[in-house]
């Protein structure tokens, strides 16, 4: 959700923000617009959030899968960057879809391209599940599971 949250939902930010300008002008055309722009962006960044994360982690989880059990880090962030590098011209044609390709929003979506390939690339072991630094990712009852027994007295 963060590859297609951080762009999408920036303009959607914008979106809204120019409607309900728009709307205390008077302008009702002008707000509908914006508002039905701001929706074809939030709901299209959503989807395509999850579609890109179900997409990076399930190449992930493969990935895992086929490697040693004592697999490098960097095997799976470069998984995870090329994965995240595929995925995010989704991204790009939601924010074109819902921008109407302004030359503003759409130069700061594909300078974004690189910059959450390497966030994903970076986080691709946690969500792989092969390190436990961000205790967020795993459930309380995987959390006990994991944790060692206390020794009885």
């Amino acid at each position: 959700m963060l590859m297609a949250g951080v762009p999408g939902g920036i303009w959607v930010t914008f979106a809204f923000g120019a409607g309900l300008a728009f709307m205390a002008r008077g302008n009702a055309q002008a707000a509908l617009t914006a508002f039905r722009d701001g929706g074809i962006l939030l709901v299209g960044s959503t989807a395509t959030g999850v579609l890109v994360g179900v997409f990076i982690g399930g190449g992930l989880a493969l990935a895992s899968q086929r490697a040693a059990v004592n697999s490098r880090a960097w095997e799976l962030a470069l998984v995870g960057a090329l994965l995240a590098a595929v995925a995010f011209p989704a991204e790009i044609l939601v924010v074109a879809l819902g921008t109407n390709t302004g030359p503003l929003e759409m130069v700061a979506t594909v300078l974004a391209w690189p910059v959450m390939t390497v966030v994903a690339a970076v986080h691709s072991a946690d969500i792989a599940g092969r390190t436990r630094r961000h205790k967020w990712l795993w459930t309380a009852r995987r959390r006990r599971q994991q944790q060692p027994s206390r020794p009885q007295a």
